[in-house]
């Protein structure tokens, strides 16, 4: 049958199916599978343009990588740098709204699995999002995050240079410190209750990099909790406070701290505050806690530049 003999309505249906396959075949075209850092498979654009990032490392990785005209979402707690907080947002860390992701069209979602929720994963998935998973548990993976980050992005070079620089950084760190005698740390996470940070976090790994001894580094559980007693009886060289969300100013804490003279800490006034964003988040920014927390350790360093 030659298209001639087609009615206006069975030409526009082949038409229409024409144009359907040529989009479905560029599409495949466009994509390419990929293995997140969970070990699931991906399929992901080629080089995505519509990111939504769920959590504040990885926006600050992708504003690092300059990828910041491709994000048009992020999470409420995304405030670094101070232009992410002008992304639309798609609610909260652990419970992002799934509506308003969708609204957005993305073709890269990117989430963590260090504090993104497994079922908000799925929930996409099933809607036929691509999310990638990143788990950086360390500085190497930090690392590795933005180099995978990188390359399904379409910024390998970018990526690797600012991997580069990263780990030069810390080499210089590990050189200016070797030697020299490690203090014992109390890396205190709010006030009340007060809650440290054990051997399987990140801020455990920067008390190690920047030099320092973590009391609470024998402890199993991520976020402890620590008694004023306890505390005593571990008697820190230095305390440095990283305030939560409602938490006292730094002076109450110095004042409370006060009490307890015993403490080497207290009694040599090694009491110190640091931005708990700046610690907390596997990002780039993790390199510059390292590098703040080791001159608090050792101010003989003065500075790395």
């Amino acid at each position: 049958m030659s298209f001639k003999h087609l009615s206006f309505k069975d030409n526009a249906v082949i038409v229409f199916s024409v144009l359907i396959l040529a989009v479905f075949c560029a599409g495949l075209a466009c994509a390419r599978t990929v293995t997140d850092e969970m070990g699931r498979i991906v399929h992901v654009r080629r080089v995505p343009q519509r990111i939504v990032s769920l959590a504040p490392g990885i926006t600050e990785t992708l504003y690092a990588l300059g990828l910041e005209d491709r994000i048009v979402g992020v999470t409420t707690f995304c405030d670094w740098p101070p232009k992410a907080r002008l992304k639309g947002k798609v609610g909260g860390f652990t419970n992002p709204s799934i509506e308003k992701i969708v609204s957005l069209r993305p073709d890269l979602i990117i989430a963590t699995a260090d504090g993104n929720k497994k079922d908000t994963v799925e929930k996409l998935e099933r809607l036929g999002l691509p999310v990638y998973v990143t788990k950086p548990s360390d500085t190497r993976g930090v690392l590795e995050s933005i180099m995978r980050i990188g390359e399904i992005t379409g910024r390998t070079k970018e990526a690797d240079e600012l991997a580069d620089g990263l780990r030069k950084r810390m080499n210089r760190i590990t050189a200016r410190i070797r030697g020299k005698n490690r203090p014992r740390v109390f890396f205190q996470l709010g006030m009340d209750p007060m809650i440290t940070a054990g051997r399987n976090t990140l801020i455990h790994e920067v008390i190690e990099k920047a030099g320092g001894i973590n009391i609470a580094g024998h402890d199993t559980a991520n976020y402890p909790r620590y008694s004023t007693e306890g505390i005593m009886a571990a008697s820190p060289d230095i305390i440095v406070f990283a305030p939560m969300v409602n938490d006292q100013e730094f002076s109450i804490v110095k004042k409370f701290w006060g009490r307890f003279g015993k403490i080497p800490a207290v009694q040599n006034n090694r009491i110190y505050l640091i931005d708990a964003d700046l610690i907390n988040r596997a990002s780039p920014r993790i390199f510059d806690a390292v590098e703040r927390i080791a001159l608090i350790f050792h101010p003989d360093i003065k500075c790395f530049q």
